[in-house]
């Protein structure tokens, strides 16, 4: 939890996609901070839930609207993840992450579903080993995201 009190009583509730390739890759976006001045980082697909929505759904959406790939169920969550952060200047909420992960062959991003803000926060794509993520010294998040992924490797 960070040192910092939270300013907002709305806790925002996300779904992740830790989208697991044929080579035991992950694919990541490079996505620009909501904070200015804050660095980009590299992060799974995923995003907040629509109003209605549950985590499975959200994510089932959101893998399909941020790389094109259609599931229809995306399993059991394998991990969740609480924390506070910054929102805007001074602004600090908390969030509740609930991780699933997806194998699949190795593709193109279909981008055509991005929304306007995903069309301008999402500024780069790839594939990371393992191993690469280990070696980085870019800004990952989770930081410990190697650890999670070489542990969902063995399980799915």
């Amino acid at each position: 939890m960070s040192e910092h009190a939270t300013t907002t009583d709305v806790v925002y509730a996300k779904s992740r996609v830790l989208l697991v390739d044929q080579y035991d890759a992950v694919l990541l976006l490079l996505t620009r901070h909501d904070v200015d001045g804050y660095p980009a980082r590299w992060l799974t697909t995923g995003g907040h839930l629509e109003v209605g929505e549950d985590h499975p759904t959200a994510a089932i959406r959101e893998l399909f609207e941020e790389t094109g790939l259609v599931i229809g169920d995306p399993g059991m969550p394998f991990w969740t993840h609480d924390f506070v952060a910054e929102r805007a200047p001074g602004v600090w909420a908390s969030h509740h992450e609930v991780w699933y992960a997806v194998r699949t062959q190795r593709f193109e991003l279909d981008t055509s579903n991005w929304t306007p803000e995903e069309l301008v926060d999402i500024v780069d794509q790839r594939w990371w080993s393992v191993n690469e993520l280990d070696a980085t010294i870019e800004p990952v998040e989770p930081v410990h995201l190697a650890r999670l992924v070489r542990r969902q490797i063995a399980t799915c």
